[in-house]
């Protein structure tokens, strides 16, 4: 399931618009920003709770998505007109309202003109807000959907000068393998064996030549102090 439609599947659980249902509430064209969306630090902290848009008095104003009109009157001064989305609720003002509390709307139906007089900007505007229960939210998130692509990472295919080869696997001794090597120990052994016997039996030959009795008319002297030593 992808983003896009786990998002919808949640929209429509919550019983709020999906995204294609909404709509500036000015215009065509759409209306310039003068003053963007900038939440407060805490509920009753300081901030703009909503977007203002360039307008001008006596212009129309429409129902930014399909929902039911919760209020539609004048409050502190000034007309003012909330429209339930399900979850969300979109609030305009200041507008004075052609529509009444408990009327069903569409997306782009007229609610009203906007109102003479500089009751919230400094030149005529229209101020846009949305909600979330009690969390403020930016309401040209609903017409202003950013989607980002990640780039898709294809692996080249490497061409016959960049290819590298590759690593030969290590070395496995086979049973043909470990038998060489177990004879050549063997030959090798008996190869020490047959030059040790060879050079033990040509040193007592030596010892043996070097024992020879002398020839007649020589006095072996060694033999004959061990004679005269002897008792």
């Amino acid at each position: 399931m992808t983003l896009l439609t786990m998002l919808l599947t949640c929209v429509i659980a919550t019983g709020t618009p999906g995204l294609d249902a909404w709509r500036w509430p000015l215009g065509p064209p759409a209306p310039k920003v003068v003053r963007a969306f900038s939440p407060p630090a805490s509920a009753w902290g300081a901030g703009h709770r909503g977007v203002d848009l360039a307008a001008h008095p006596g212009q129309p104003v429409y129902a930014a998505g399909p929902g039911r009109v919760s209020y539609a009157d004048r409050l502190a001064g000034r007309g003012v007109i909330a429209i339930d989305h399900g979850a969300l609720r979109t609030t305009y003002l200041p507008v004075r309202p052609s529509v009444r509390a408990g009327r069903r709307v569409v997306s782009g139906t007229r609610i009203g003109v906007l109102e003479d007089g500089l009751v919230h900007c400094p030149a005529p505007c229209l101020h846009w807000g949305l909600r979330r229960g009690s969390l403020y939210l930016d309401p040209l998130s609903l017409v202003r959907r950013q989607v980002r692509l990640l780039p898709l990472w294809s692996r080249p295919s490497p061409s016959a000068t960049d290819r590298t080869p590759a690593p030969s696997p290590e070395p496995r001794m086979t049973l043909r393998d470990a038998t060489t090597a177990t004879g050549g120990a063997l030959t090798g052994m008996a190869l020490a064996f047959t030059l040790a016997f060879a050079w033990r039996r040509t040193r007592v030959r030596y010892r043996l030549r070097g024992r020879r009795r002398p020839p007649p008319g020589v006095v072996d002297l060694s033999r004959e102090r061990r004679l005269r030593r002897t008792p």
